[in-house]
């Protein structure tokens, strides 16, 4: 799908009355976002209110998910690549696309039998990727297992290793990608984005890798404030309860974990925005907007020298 904001024509359009009795939803909202067809009014509504918060105008804040799914991309290849993982847990359902295919296509190019487990809690989206993705329980080659989880309940790993006839095997590494995700954790009587995390890496075997991304309130004040206004908007509709987190809290979410340096242009090892995480060619055209969405790589266990 070539992203072209404002100019797709929505797939979905209930009558005003229906779209107001529709939940926000985190995939929906992306999707408006980055000027797709699978949403409603209301969330092309509240992507309006986003983009006039945020820099670059209108047209830019569809790259903070565009390069968020670029890099989701680049890492997964490096992995197979260059570590032995072929087991990734994806968080939500890649209900959006970017550059065409769903992320357990380019996965298996590369490696046939690689197994992608998407976990996804919103049950809309669960039911279509269940009857789009989900393959049949056989051989490991091509597998893709979509299963109902909690993506923002610390516990959702362990629970995933007891679900029947998911592929994931006690004491072998897996990747797990948190991307586009982390912002629009729901509001919770207890615990905080990064006891998200914790639990997380607490469950993942040595060996294993974490790609994450979350959306930034830059340092400067007059982007602060930019970050501030959308996530009032975002907030106000249920999706997340602190949307743009600053720098320091997001690199908190890796906790102990050592992050792989994100490009060769640097050796510092912390998150950077989606677009500068190991680029595919030189740099491209910067944009303000990119500072508003960062993204990591890092291991649990001994470093590897991959990066």
């Amino acid at each position: 799908m070539h992203v072209a904001s404002g100019a797709a024509v929505p797939r979905l359009i209930p009558s005003e009355h229906l779209a107001h009795h529709e939940d926000y939803s985190r995939a929906r909202f992306i999707d408006a976002l980055v000027g797709g067809k699978d949403h409603y009014e209301l969330d092309r509504e509240l992507a309006g209110k986003v983009r006039r918060a945020l820099p670059d105008g209108a047209d830019a804040a569809g790259r903070l998910f565009v390069e968020d799914r670029r890099f989701q991309l680049r890492v997964c290849e490096m992995m197979l690549r260059r570590t032995p993982v072929t087991t990734f847990v994806v968080c939500g359902a890649d209900q959006w696309s970017v550059d065409g295919d769903p992320l357990h296509d380019r996965i298996h190019r590369t490696r046939p039998d690689a197994a992608v487990i998407y976990a996804e809690p919103e049950p809309v989206i669960l039911a279509h990727a269940l009857g789009v993705y989900d393959t049949a329980i056989n051989a490991r080659s091509s597998m893709v297992r979509v299963v109902e989880a909690d993506i923002y309940d610390p516990g959702f790993l362990r629970e995933l290793y007891e679900t029947p006839h998911v592929p994931l095997y006690s004491g072998e590494p897996i990747a797990v990608l948190h991307c586009a995700t982390l912002p629009f954790a729901p509001a919770r009587e207890e615990g905080t984005t990064a006891d998200i995390t914790t639990g997380l890496i607490d469950t993942l075997p040595d060996g294993s890798f974490l790609a994450l991304t979350h959306l930034c309130a830059p340092e400067e004040p007059h982007r602060a404030k930019a970050a501030q206004r959308a996530g009032e908007e975002l907030a106000a509709q249920g999706l997340g309860t602190r949307p743009f987190l600053p720098r320091k809290d997001i690199e908190a979410l890796f906790g102990d974990l050592e992050l792989f340096v994100p490009n060769a242009l640097t050796q510092s090892r912390e998150p950077v925005p989606c677009s500068e995480w190991y680029p595919p060619g030189p740099f491209r055209e910067r944009y303000a907007i990119d500072q508003f969405n960062l993204a990591g790589l890092a291991r649990k266990g001994k470093p590897t020298p991959i990066a």
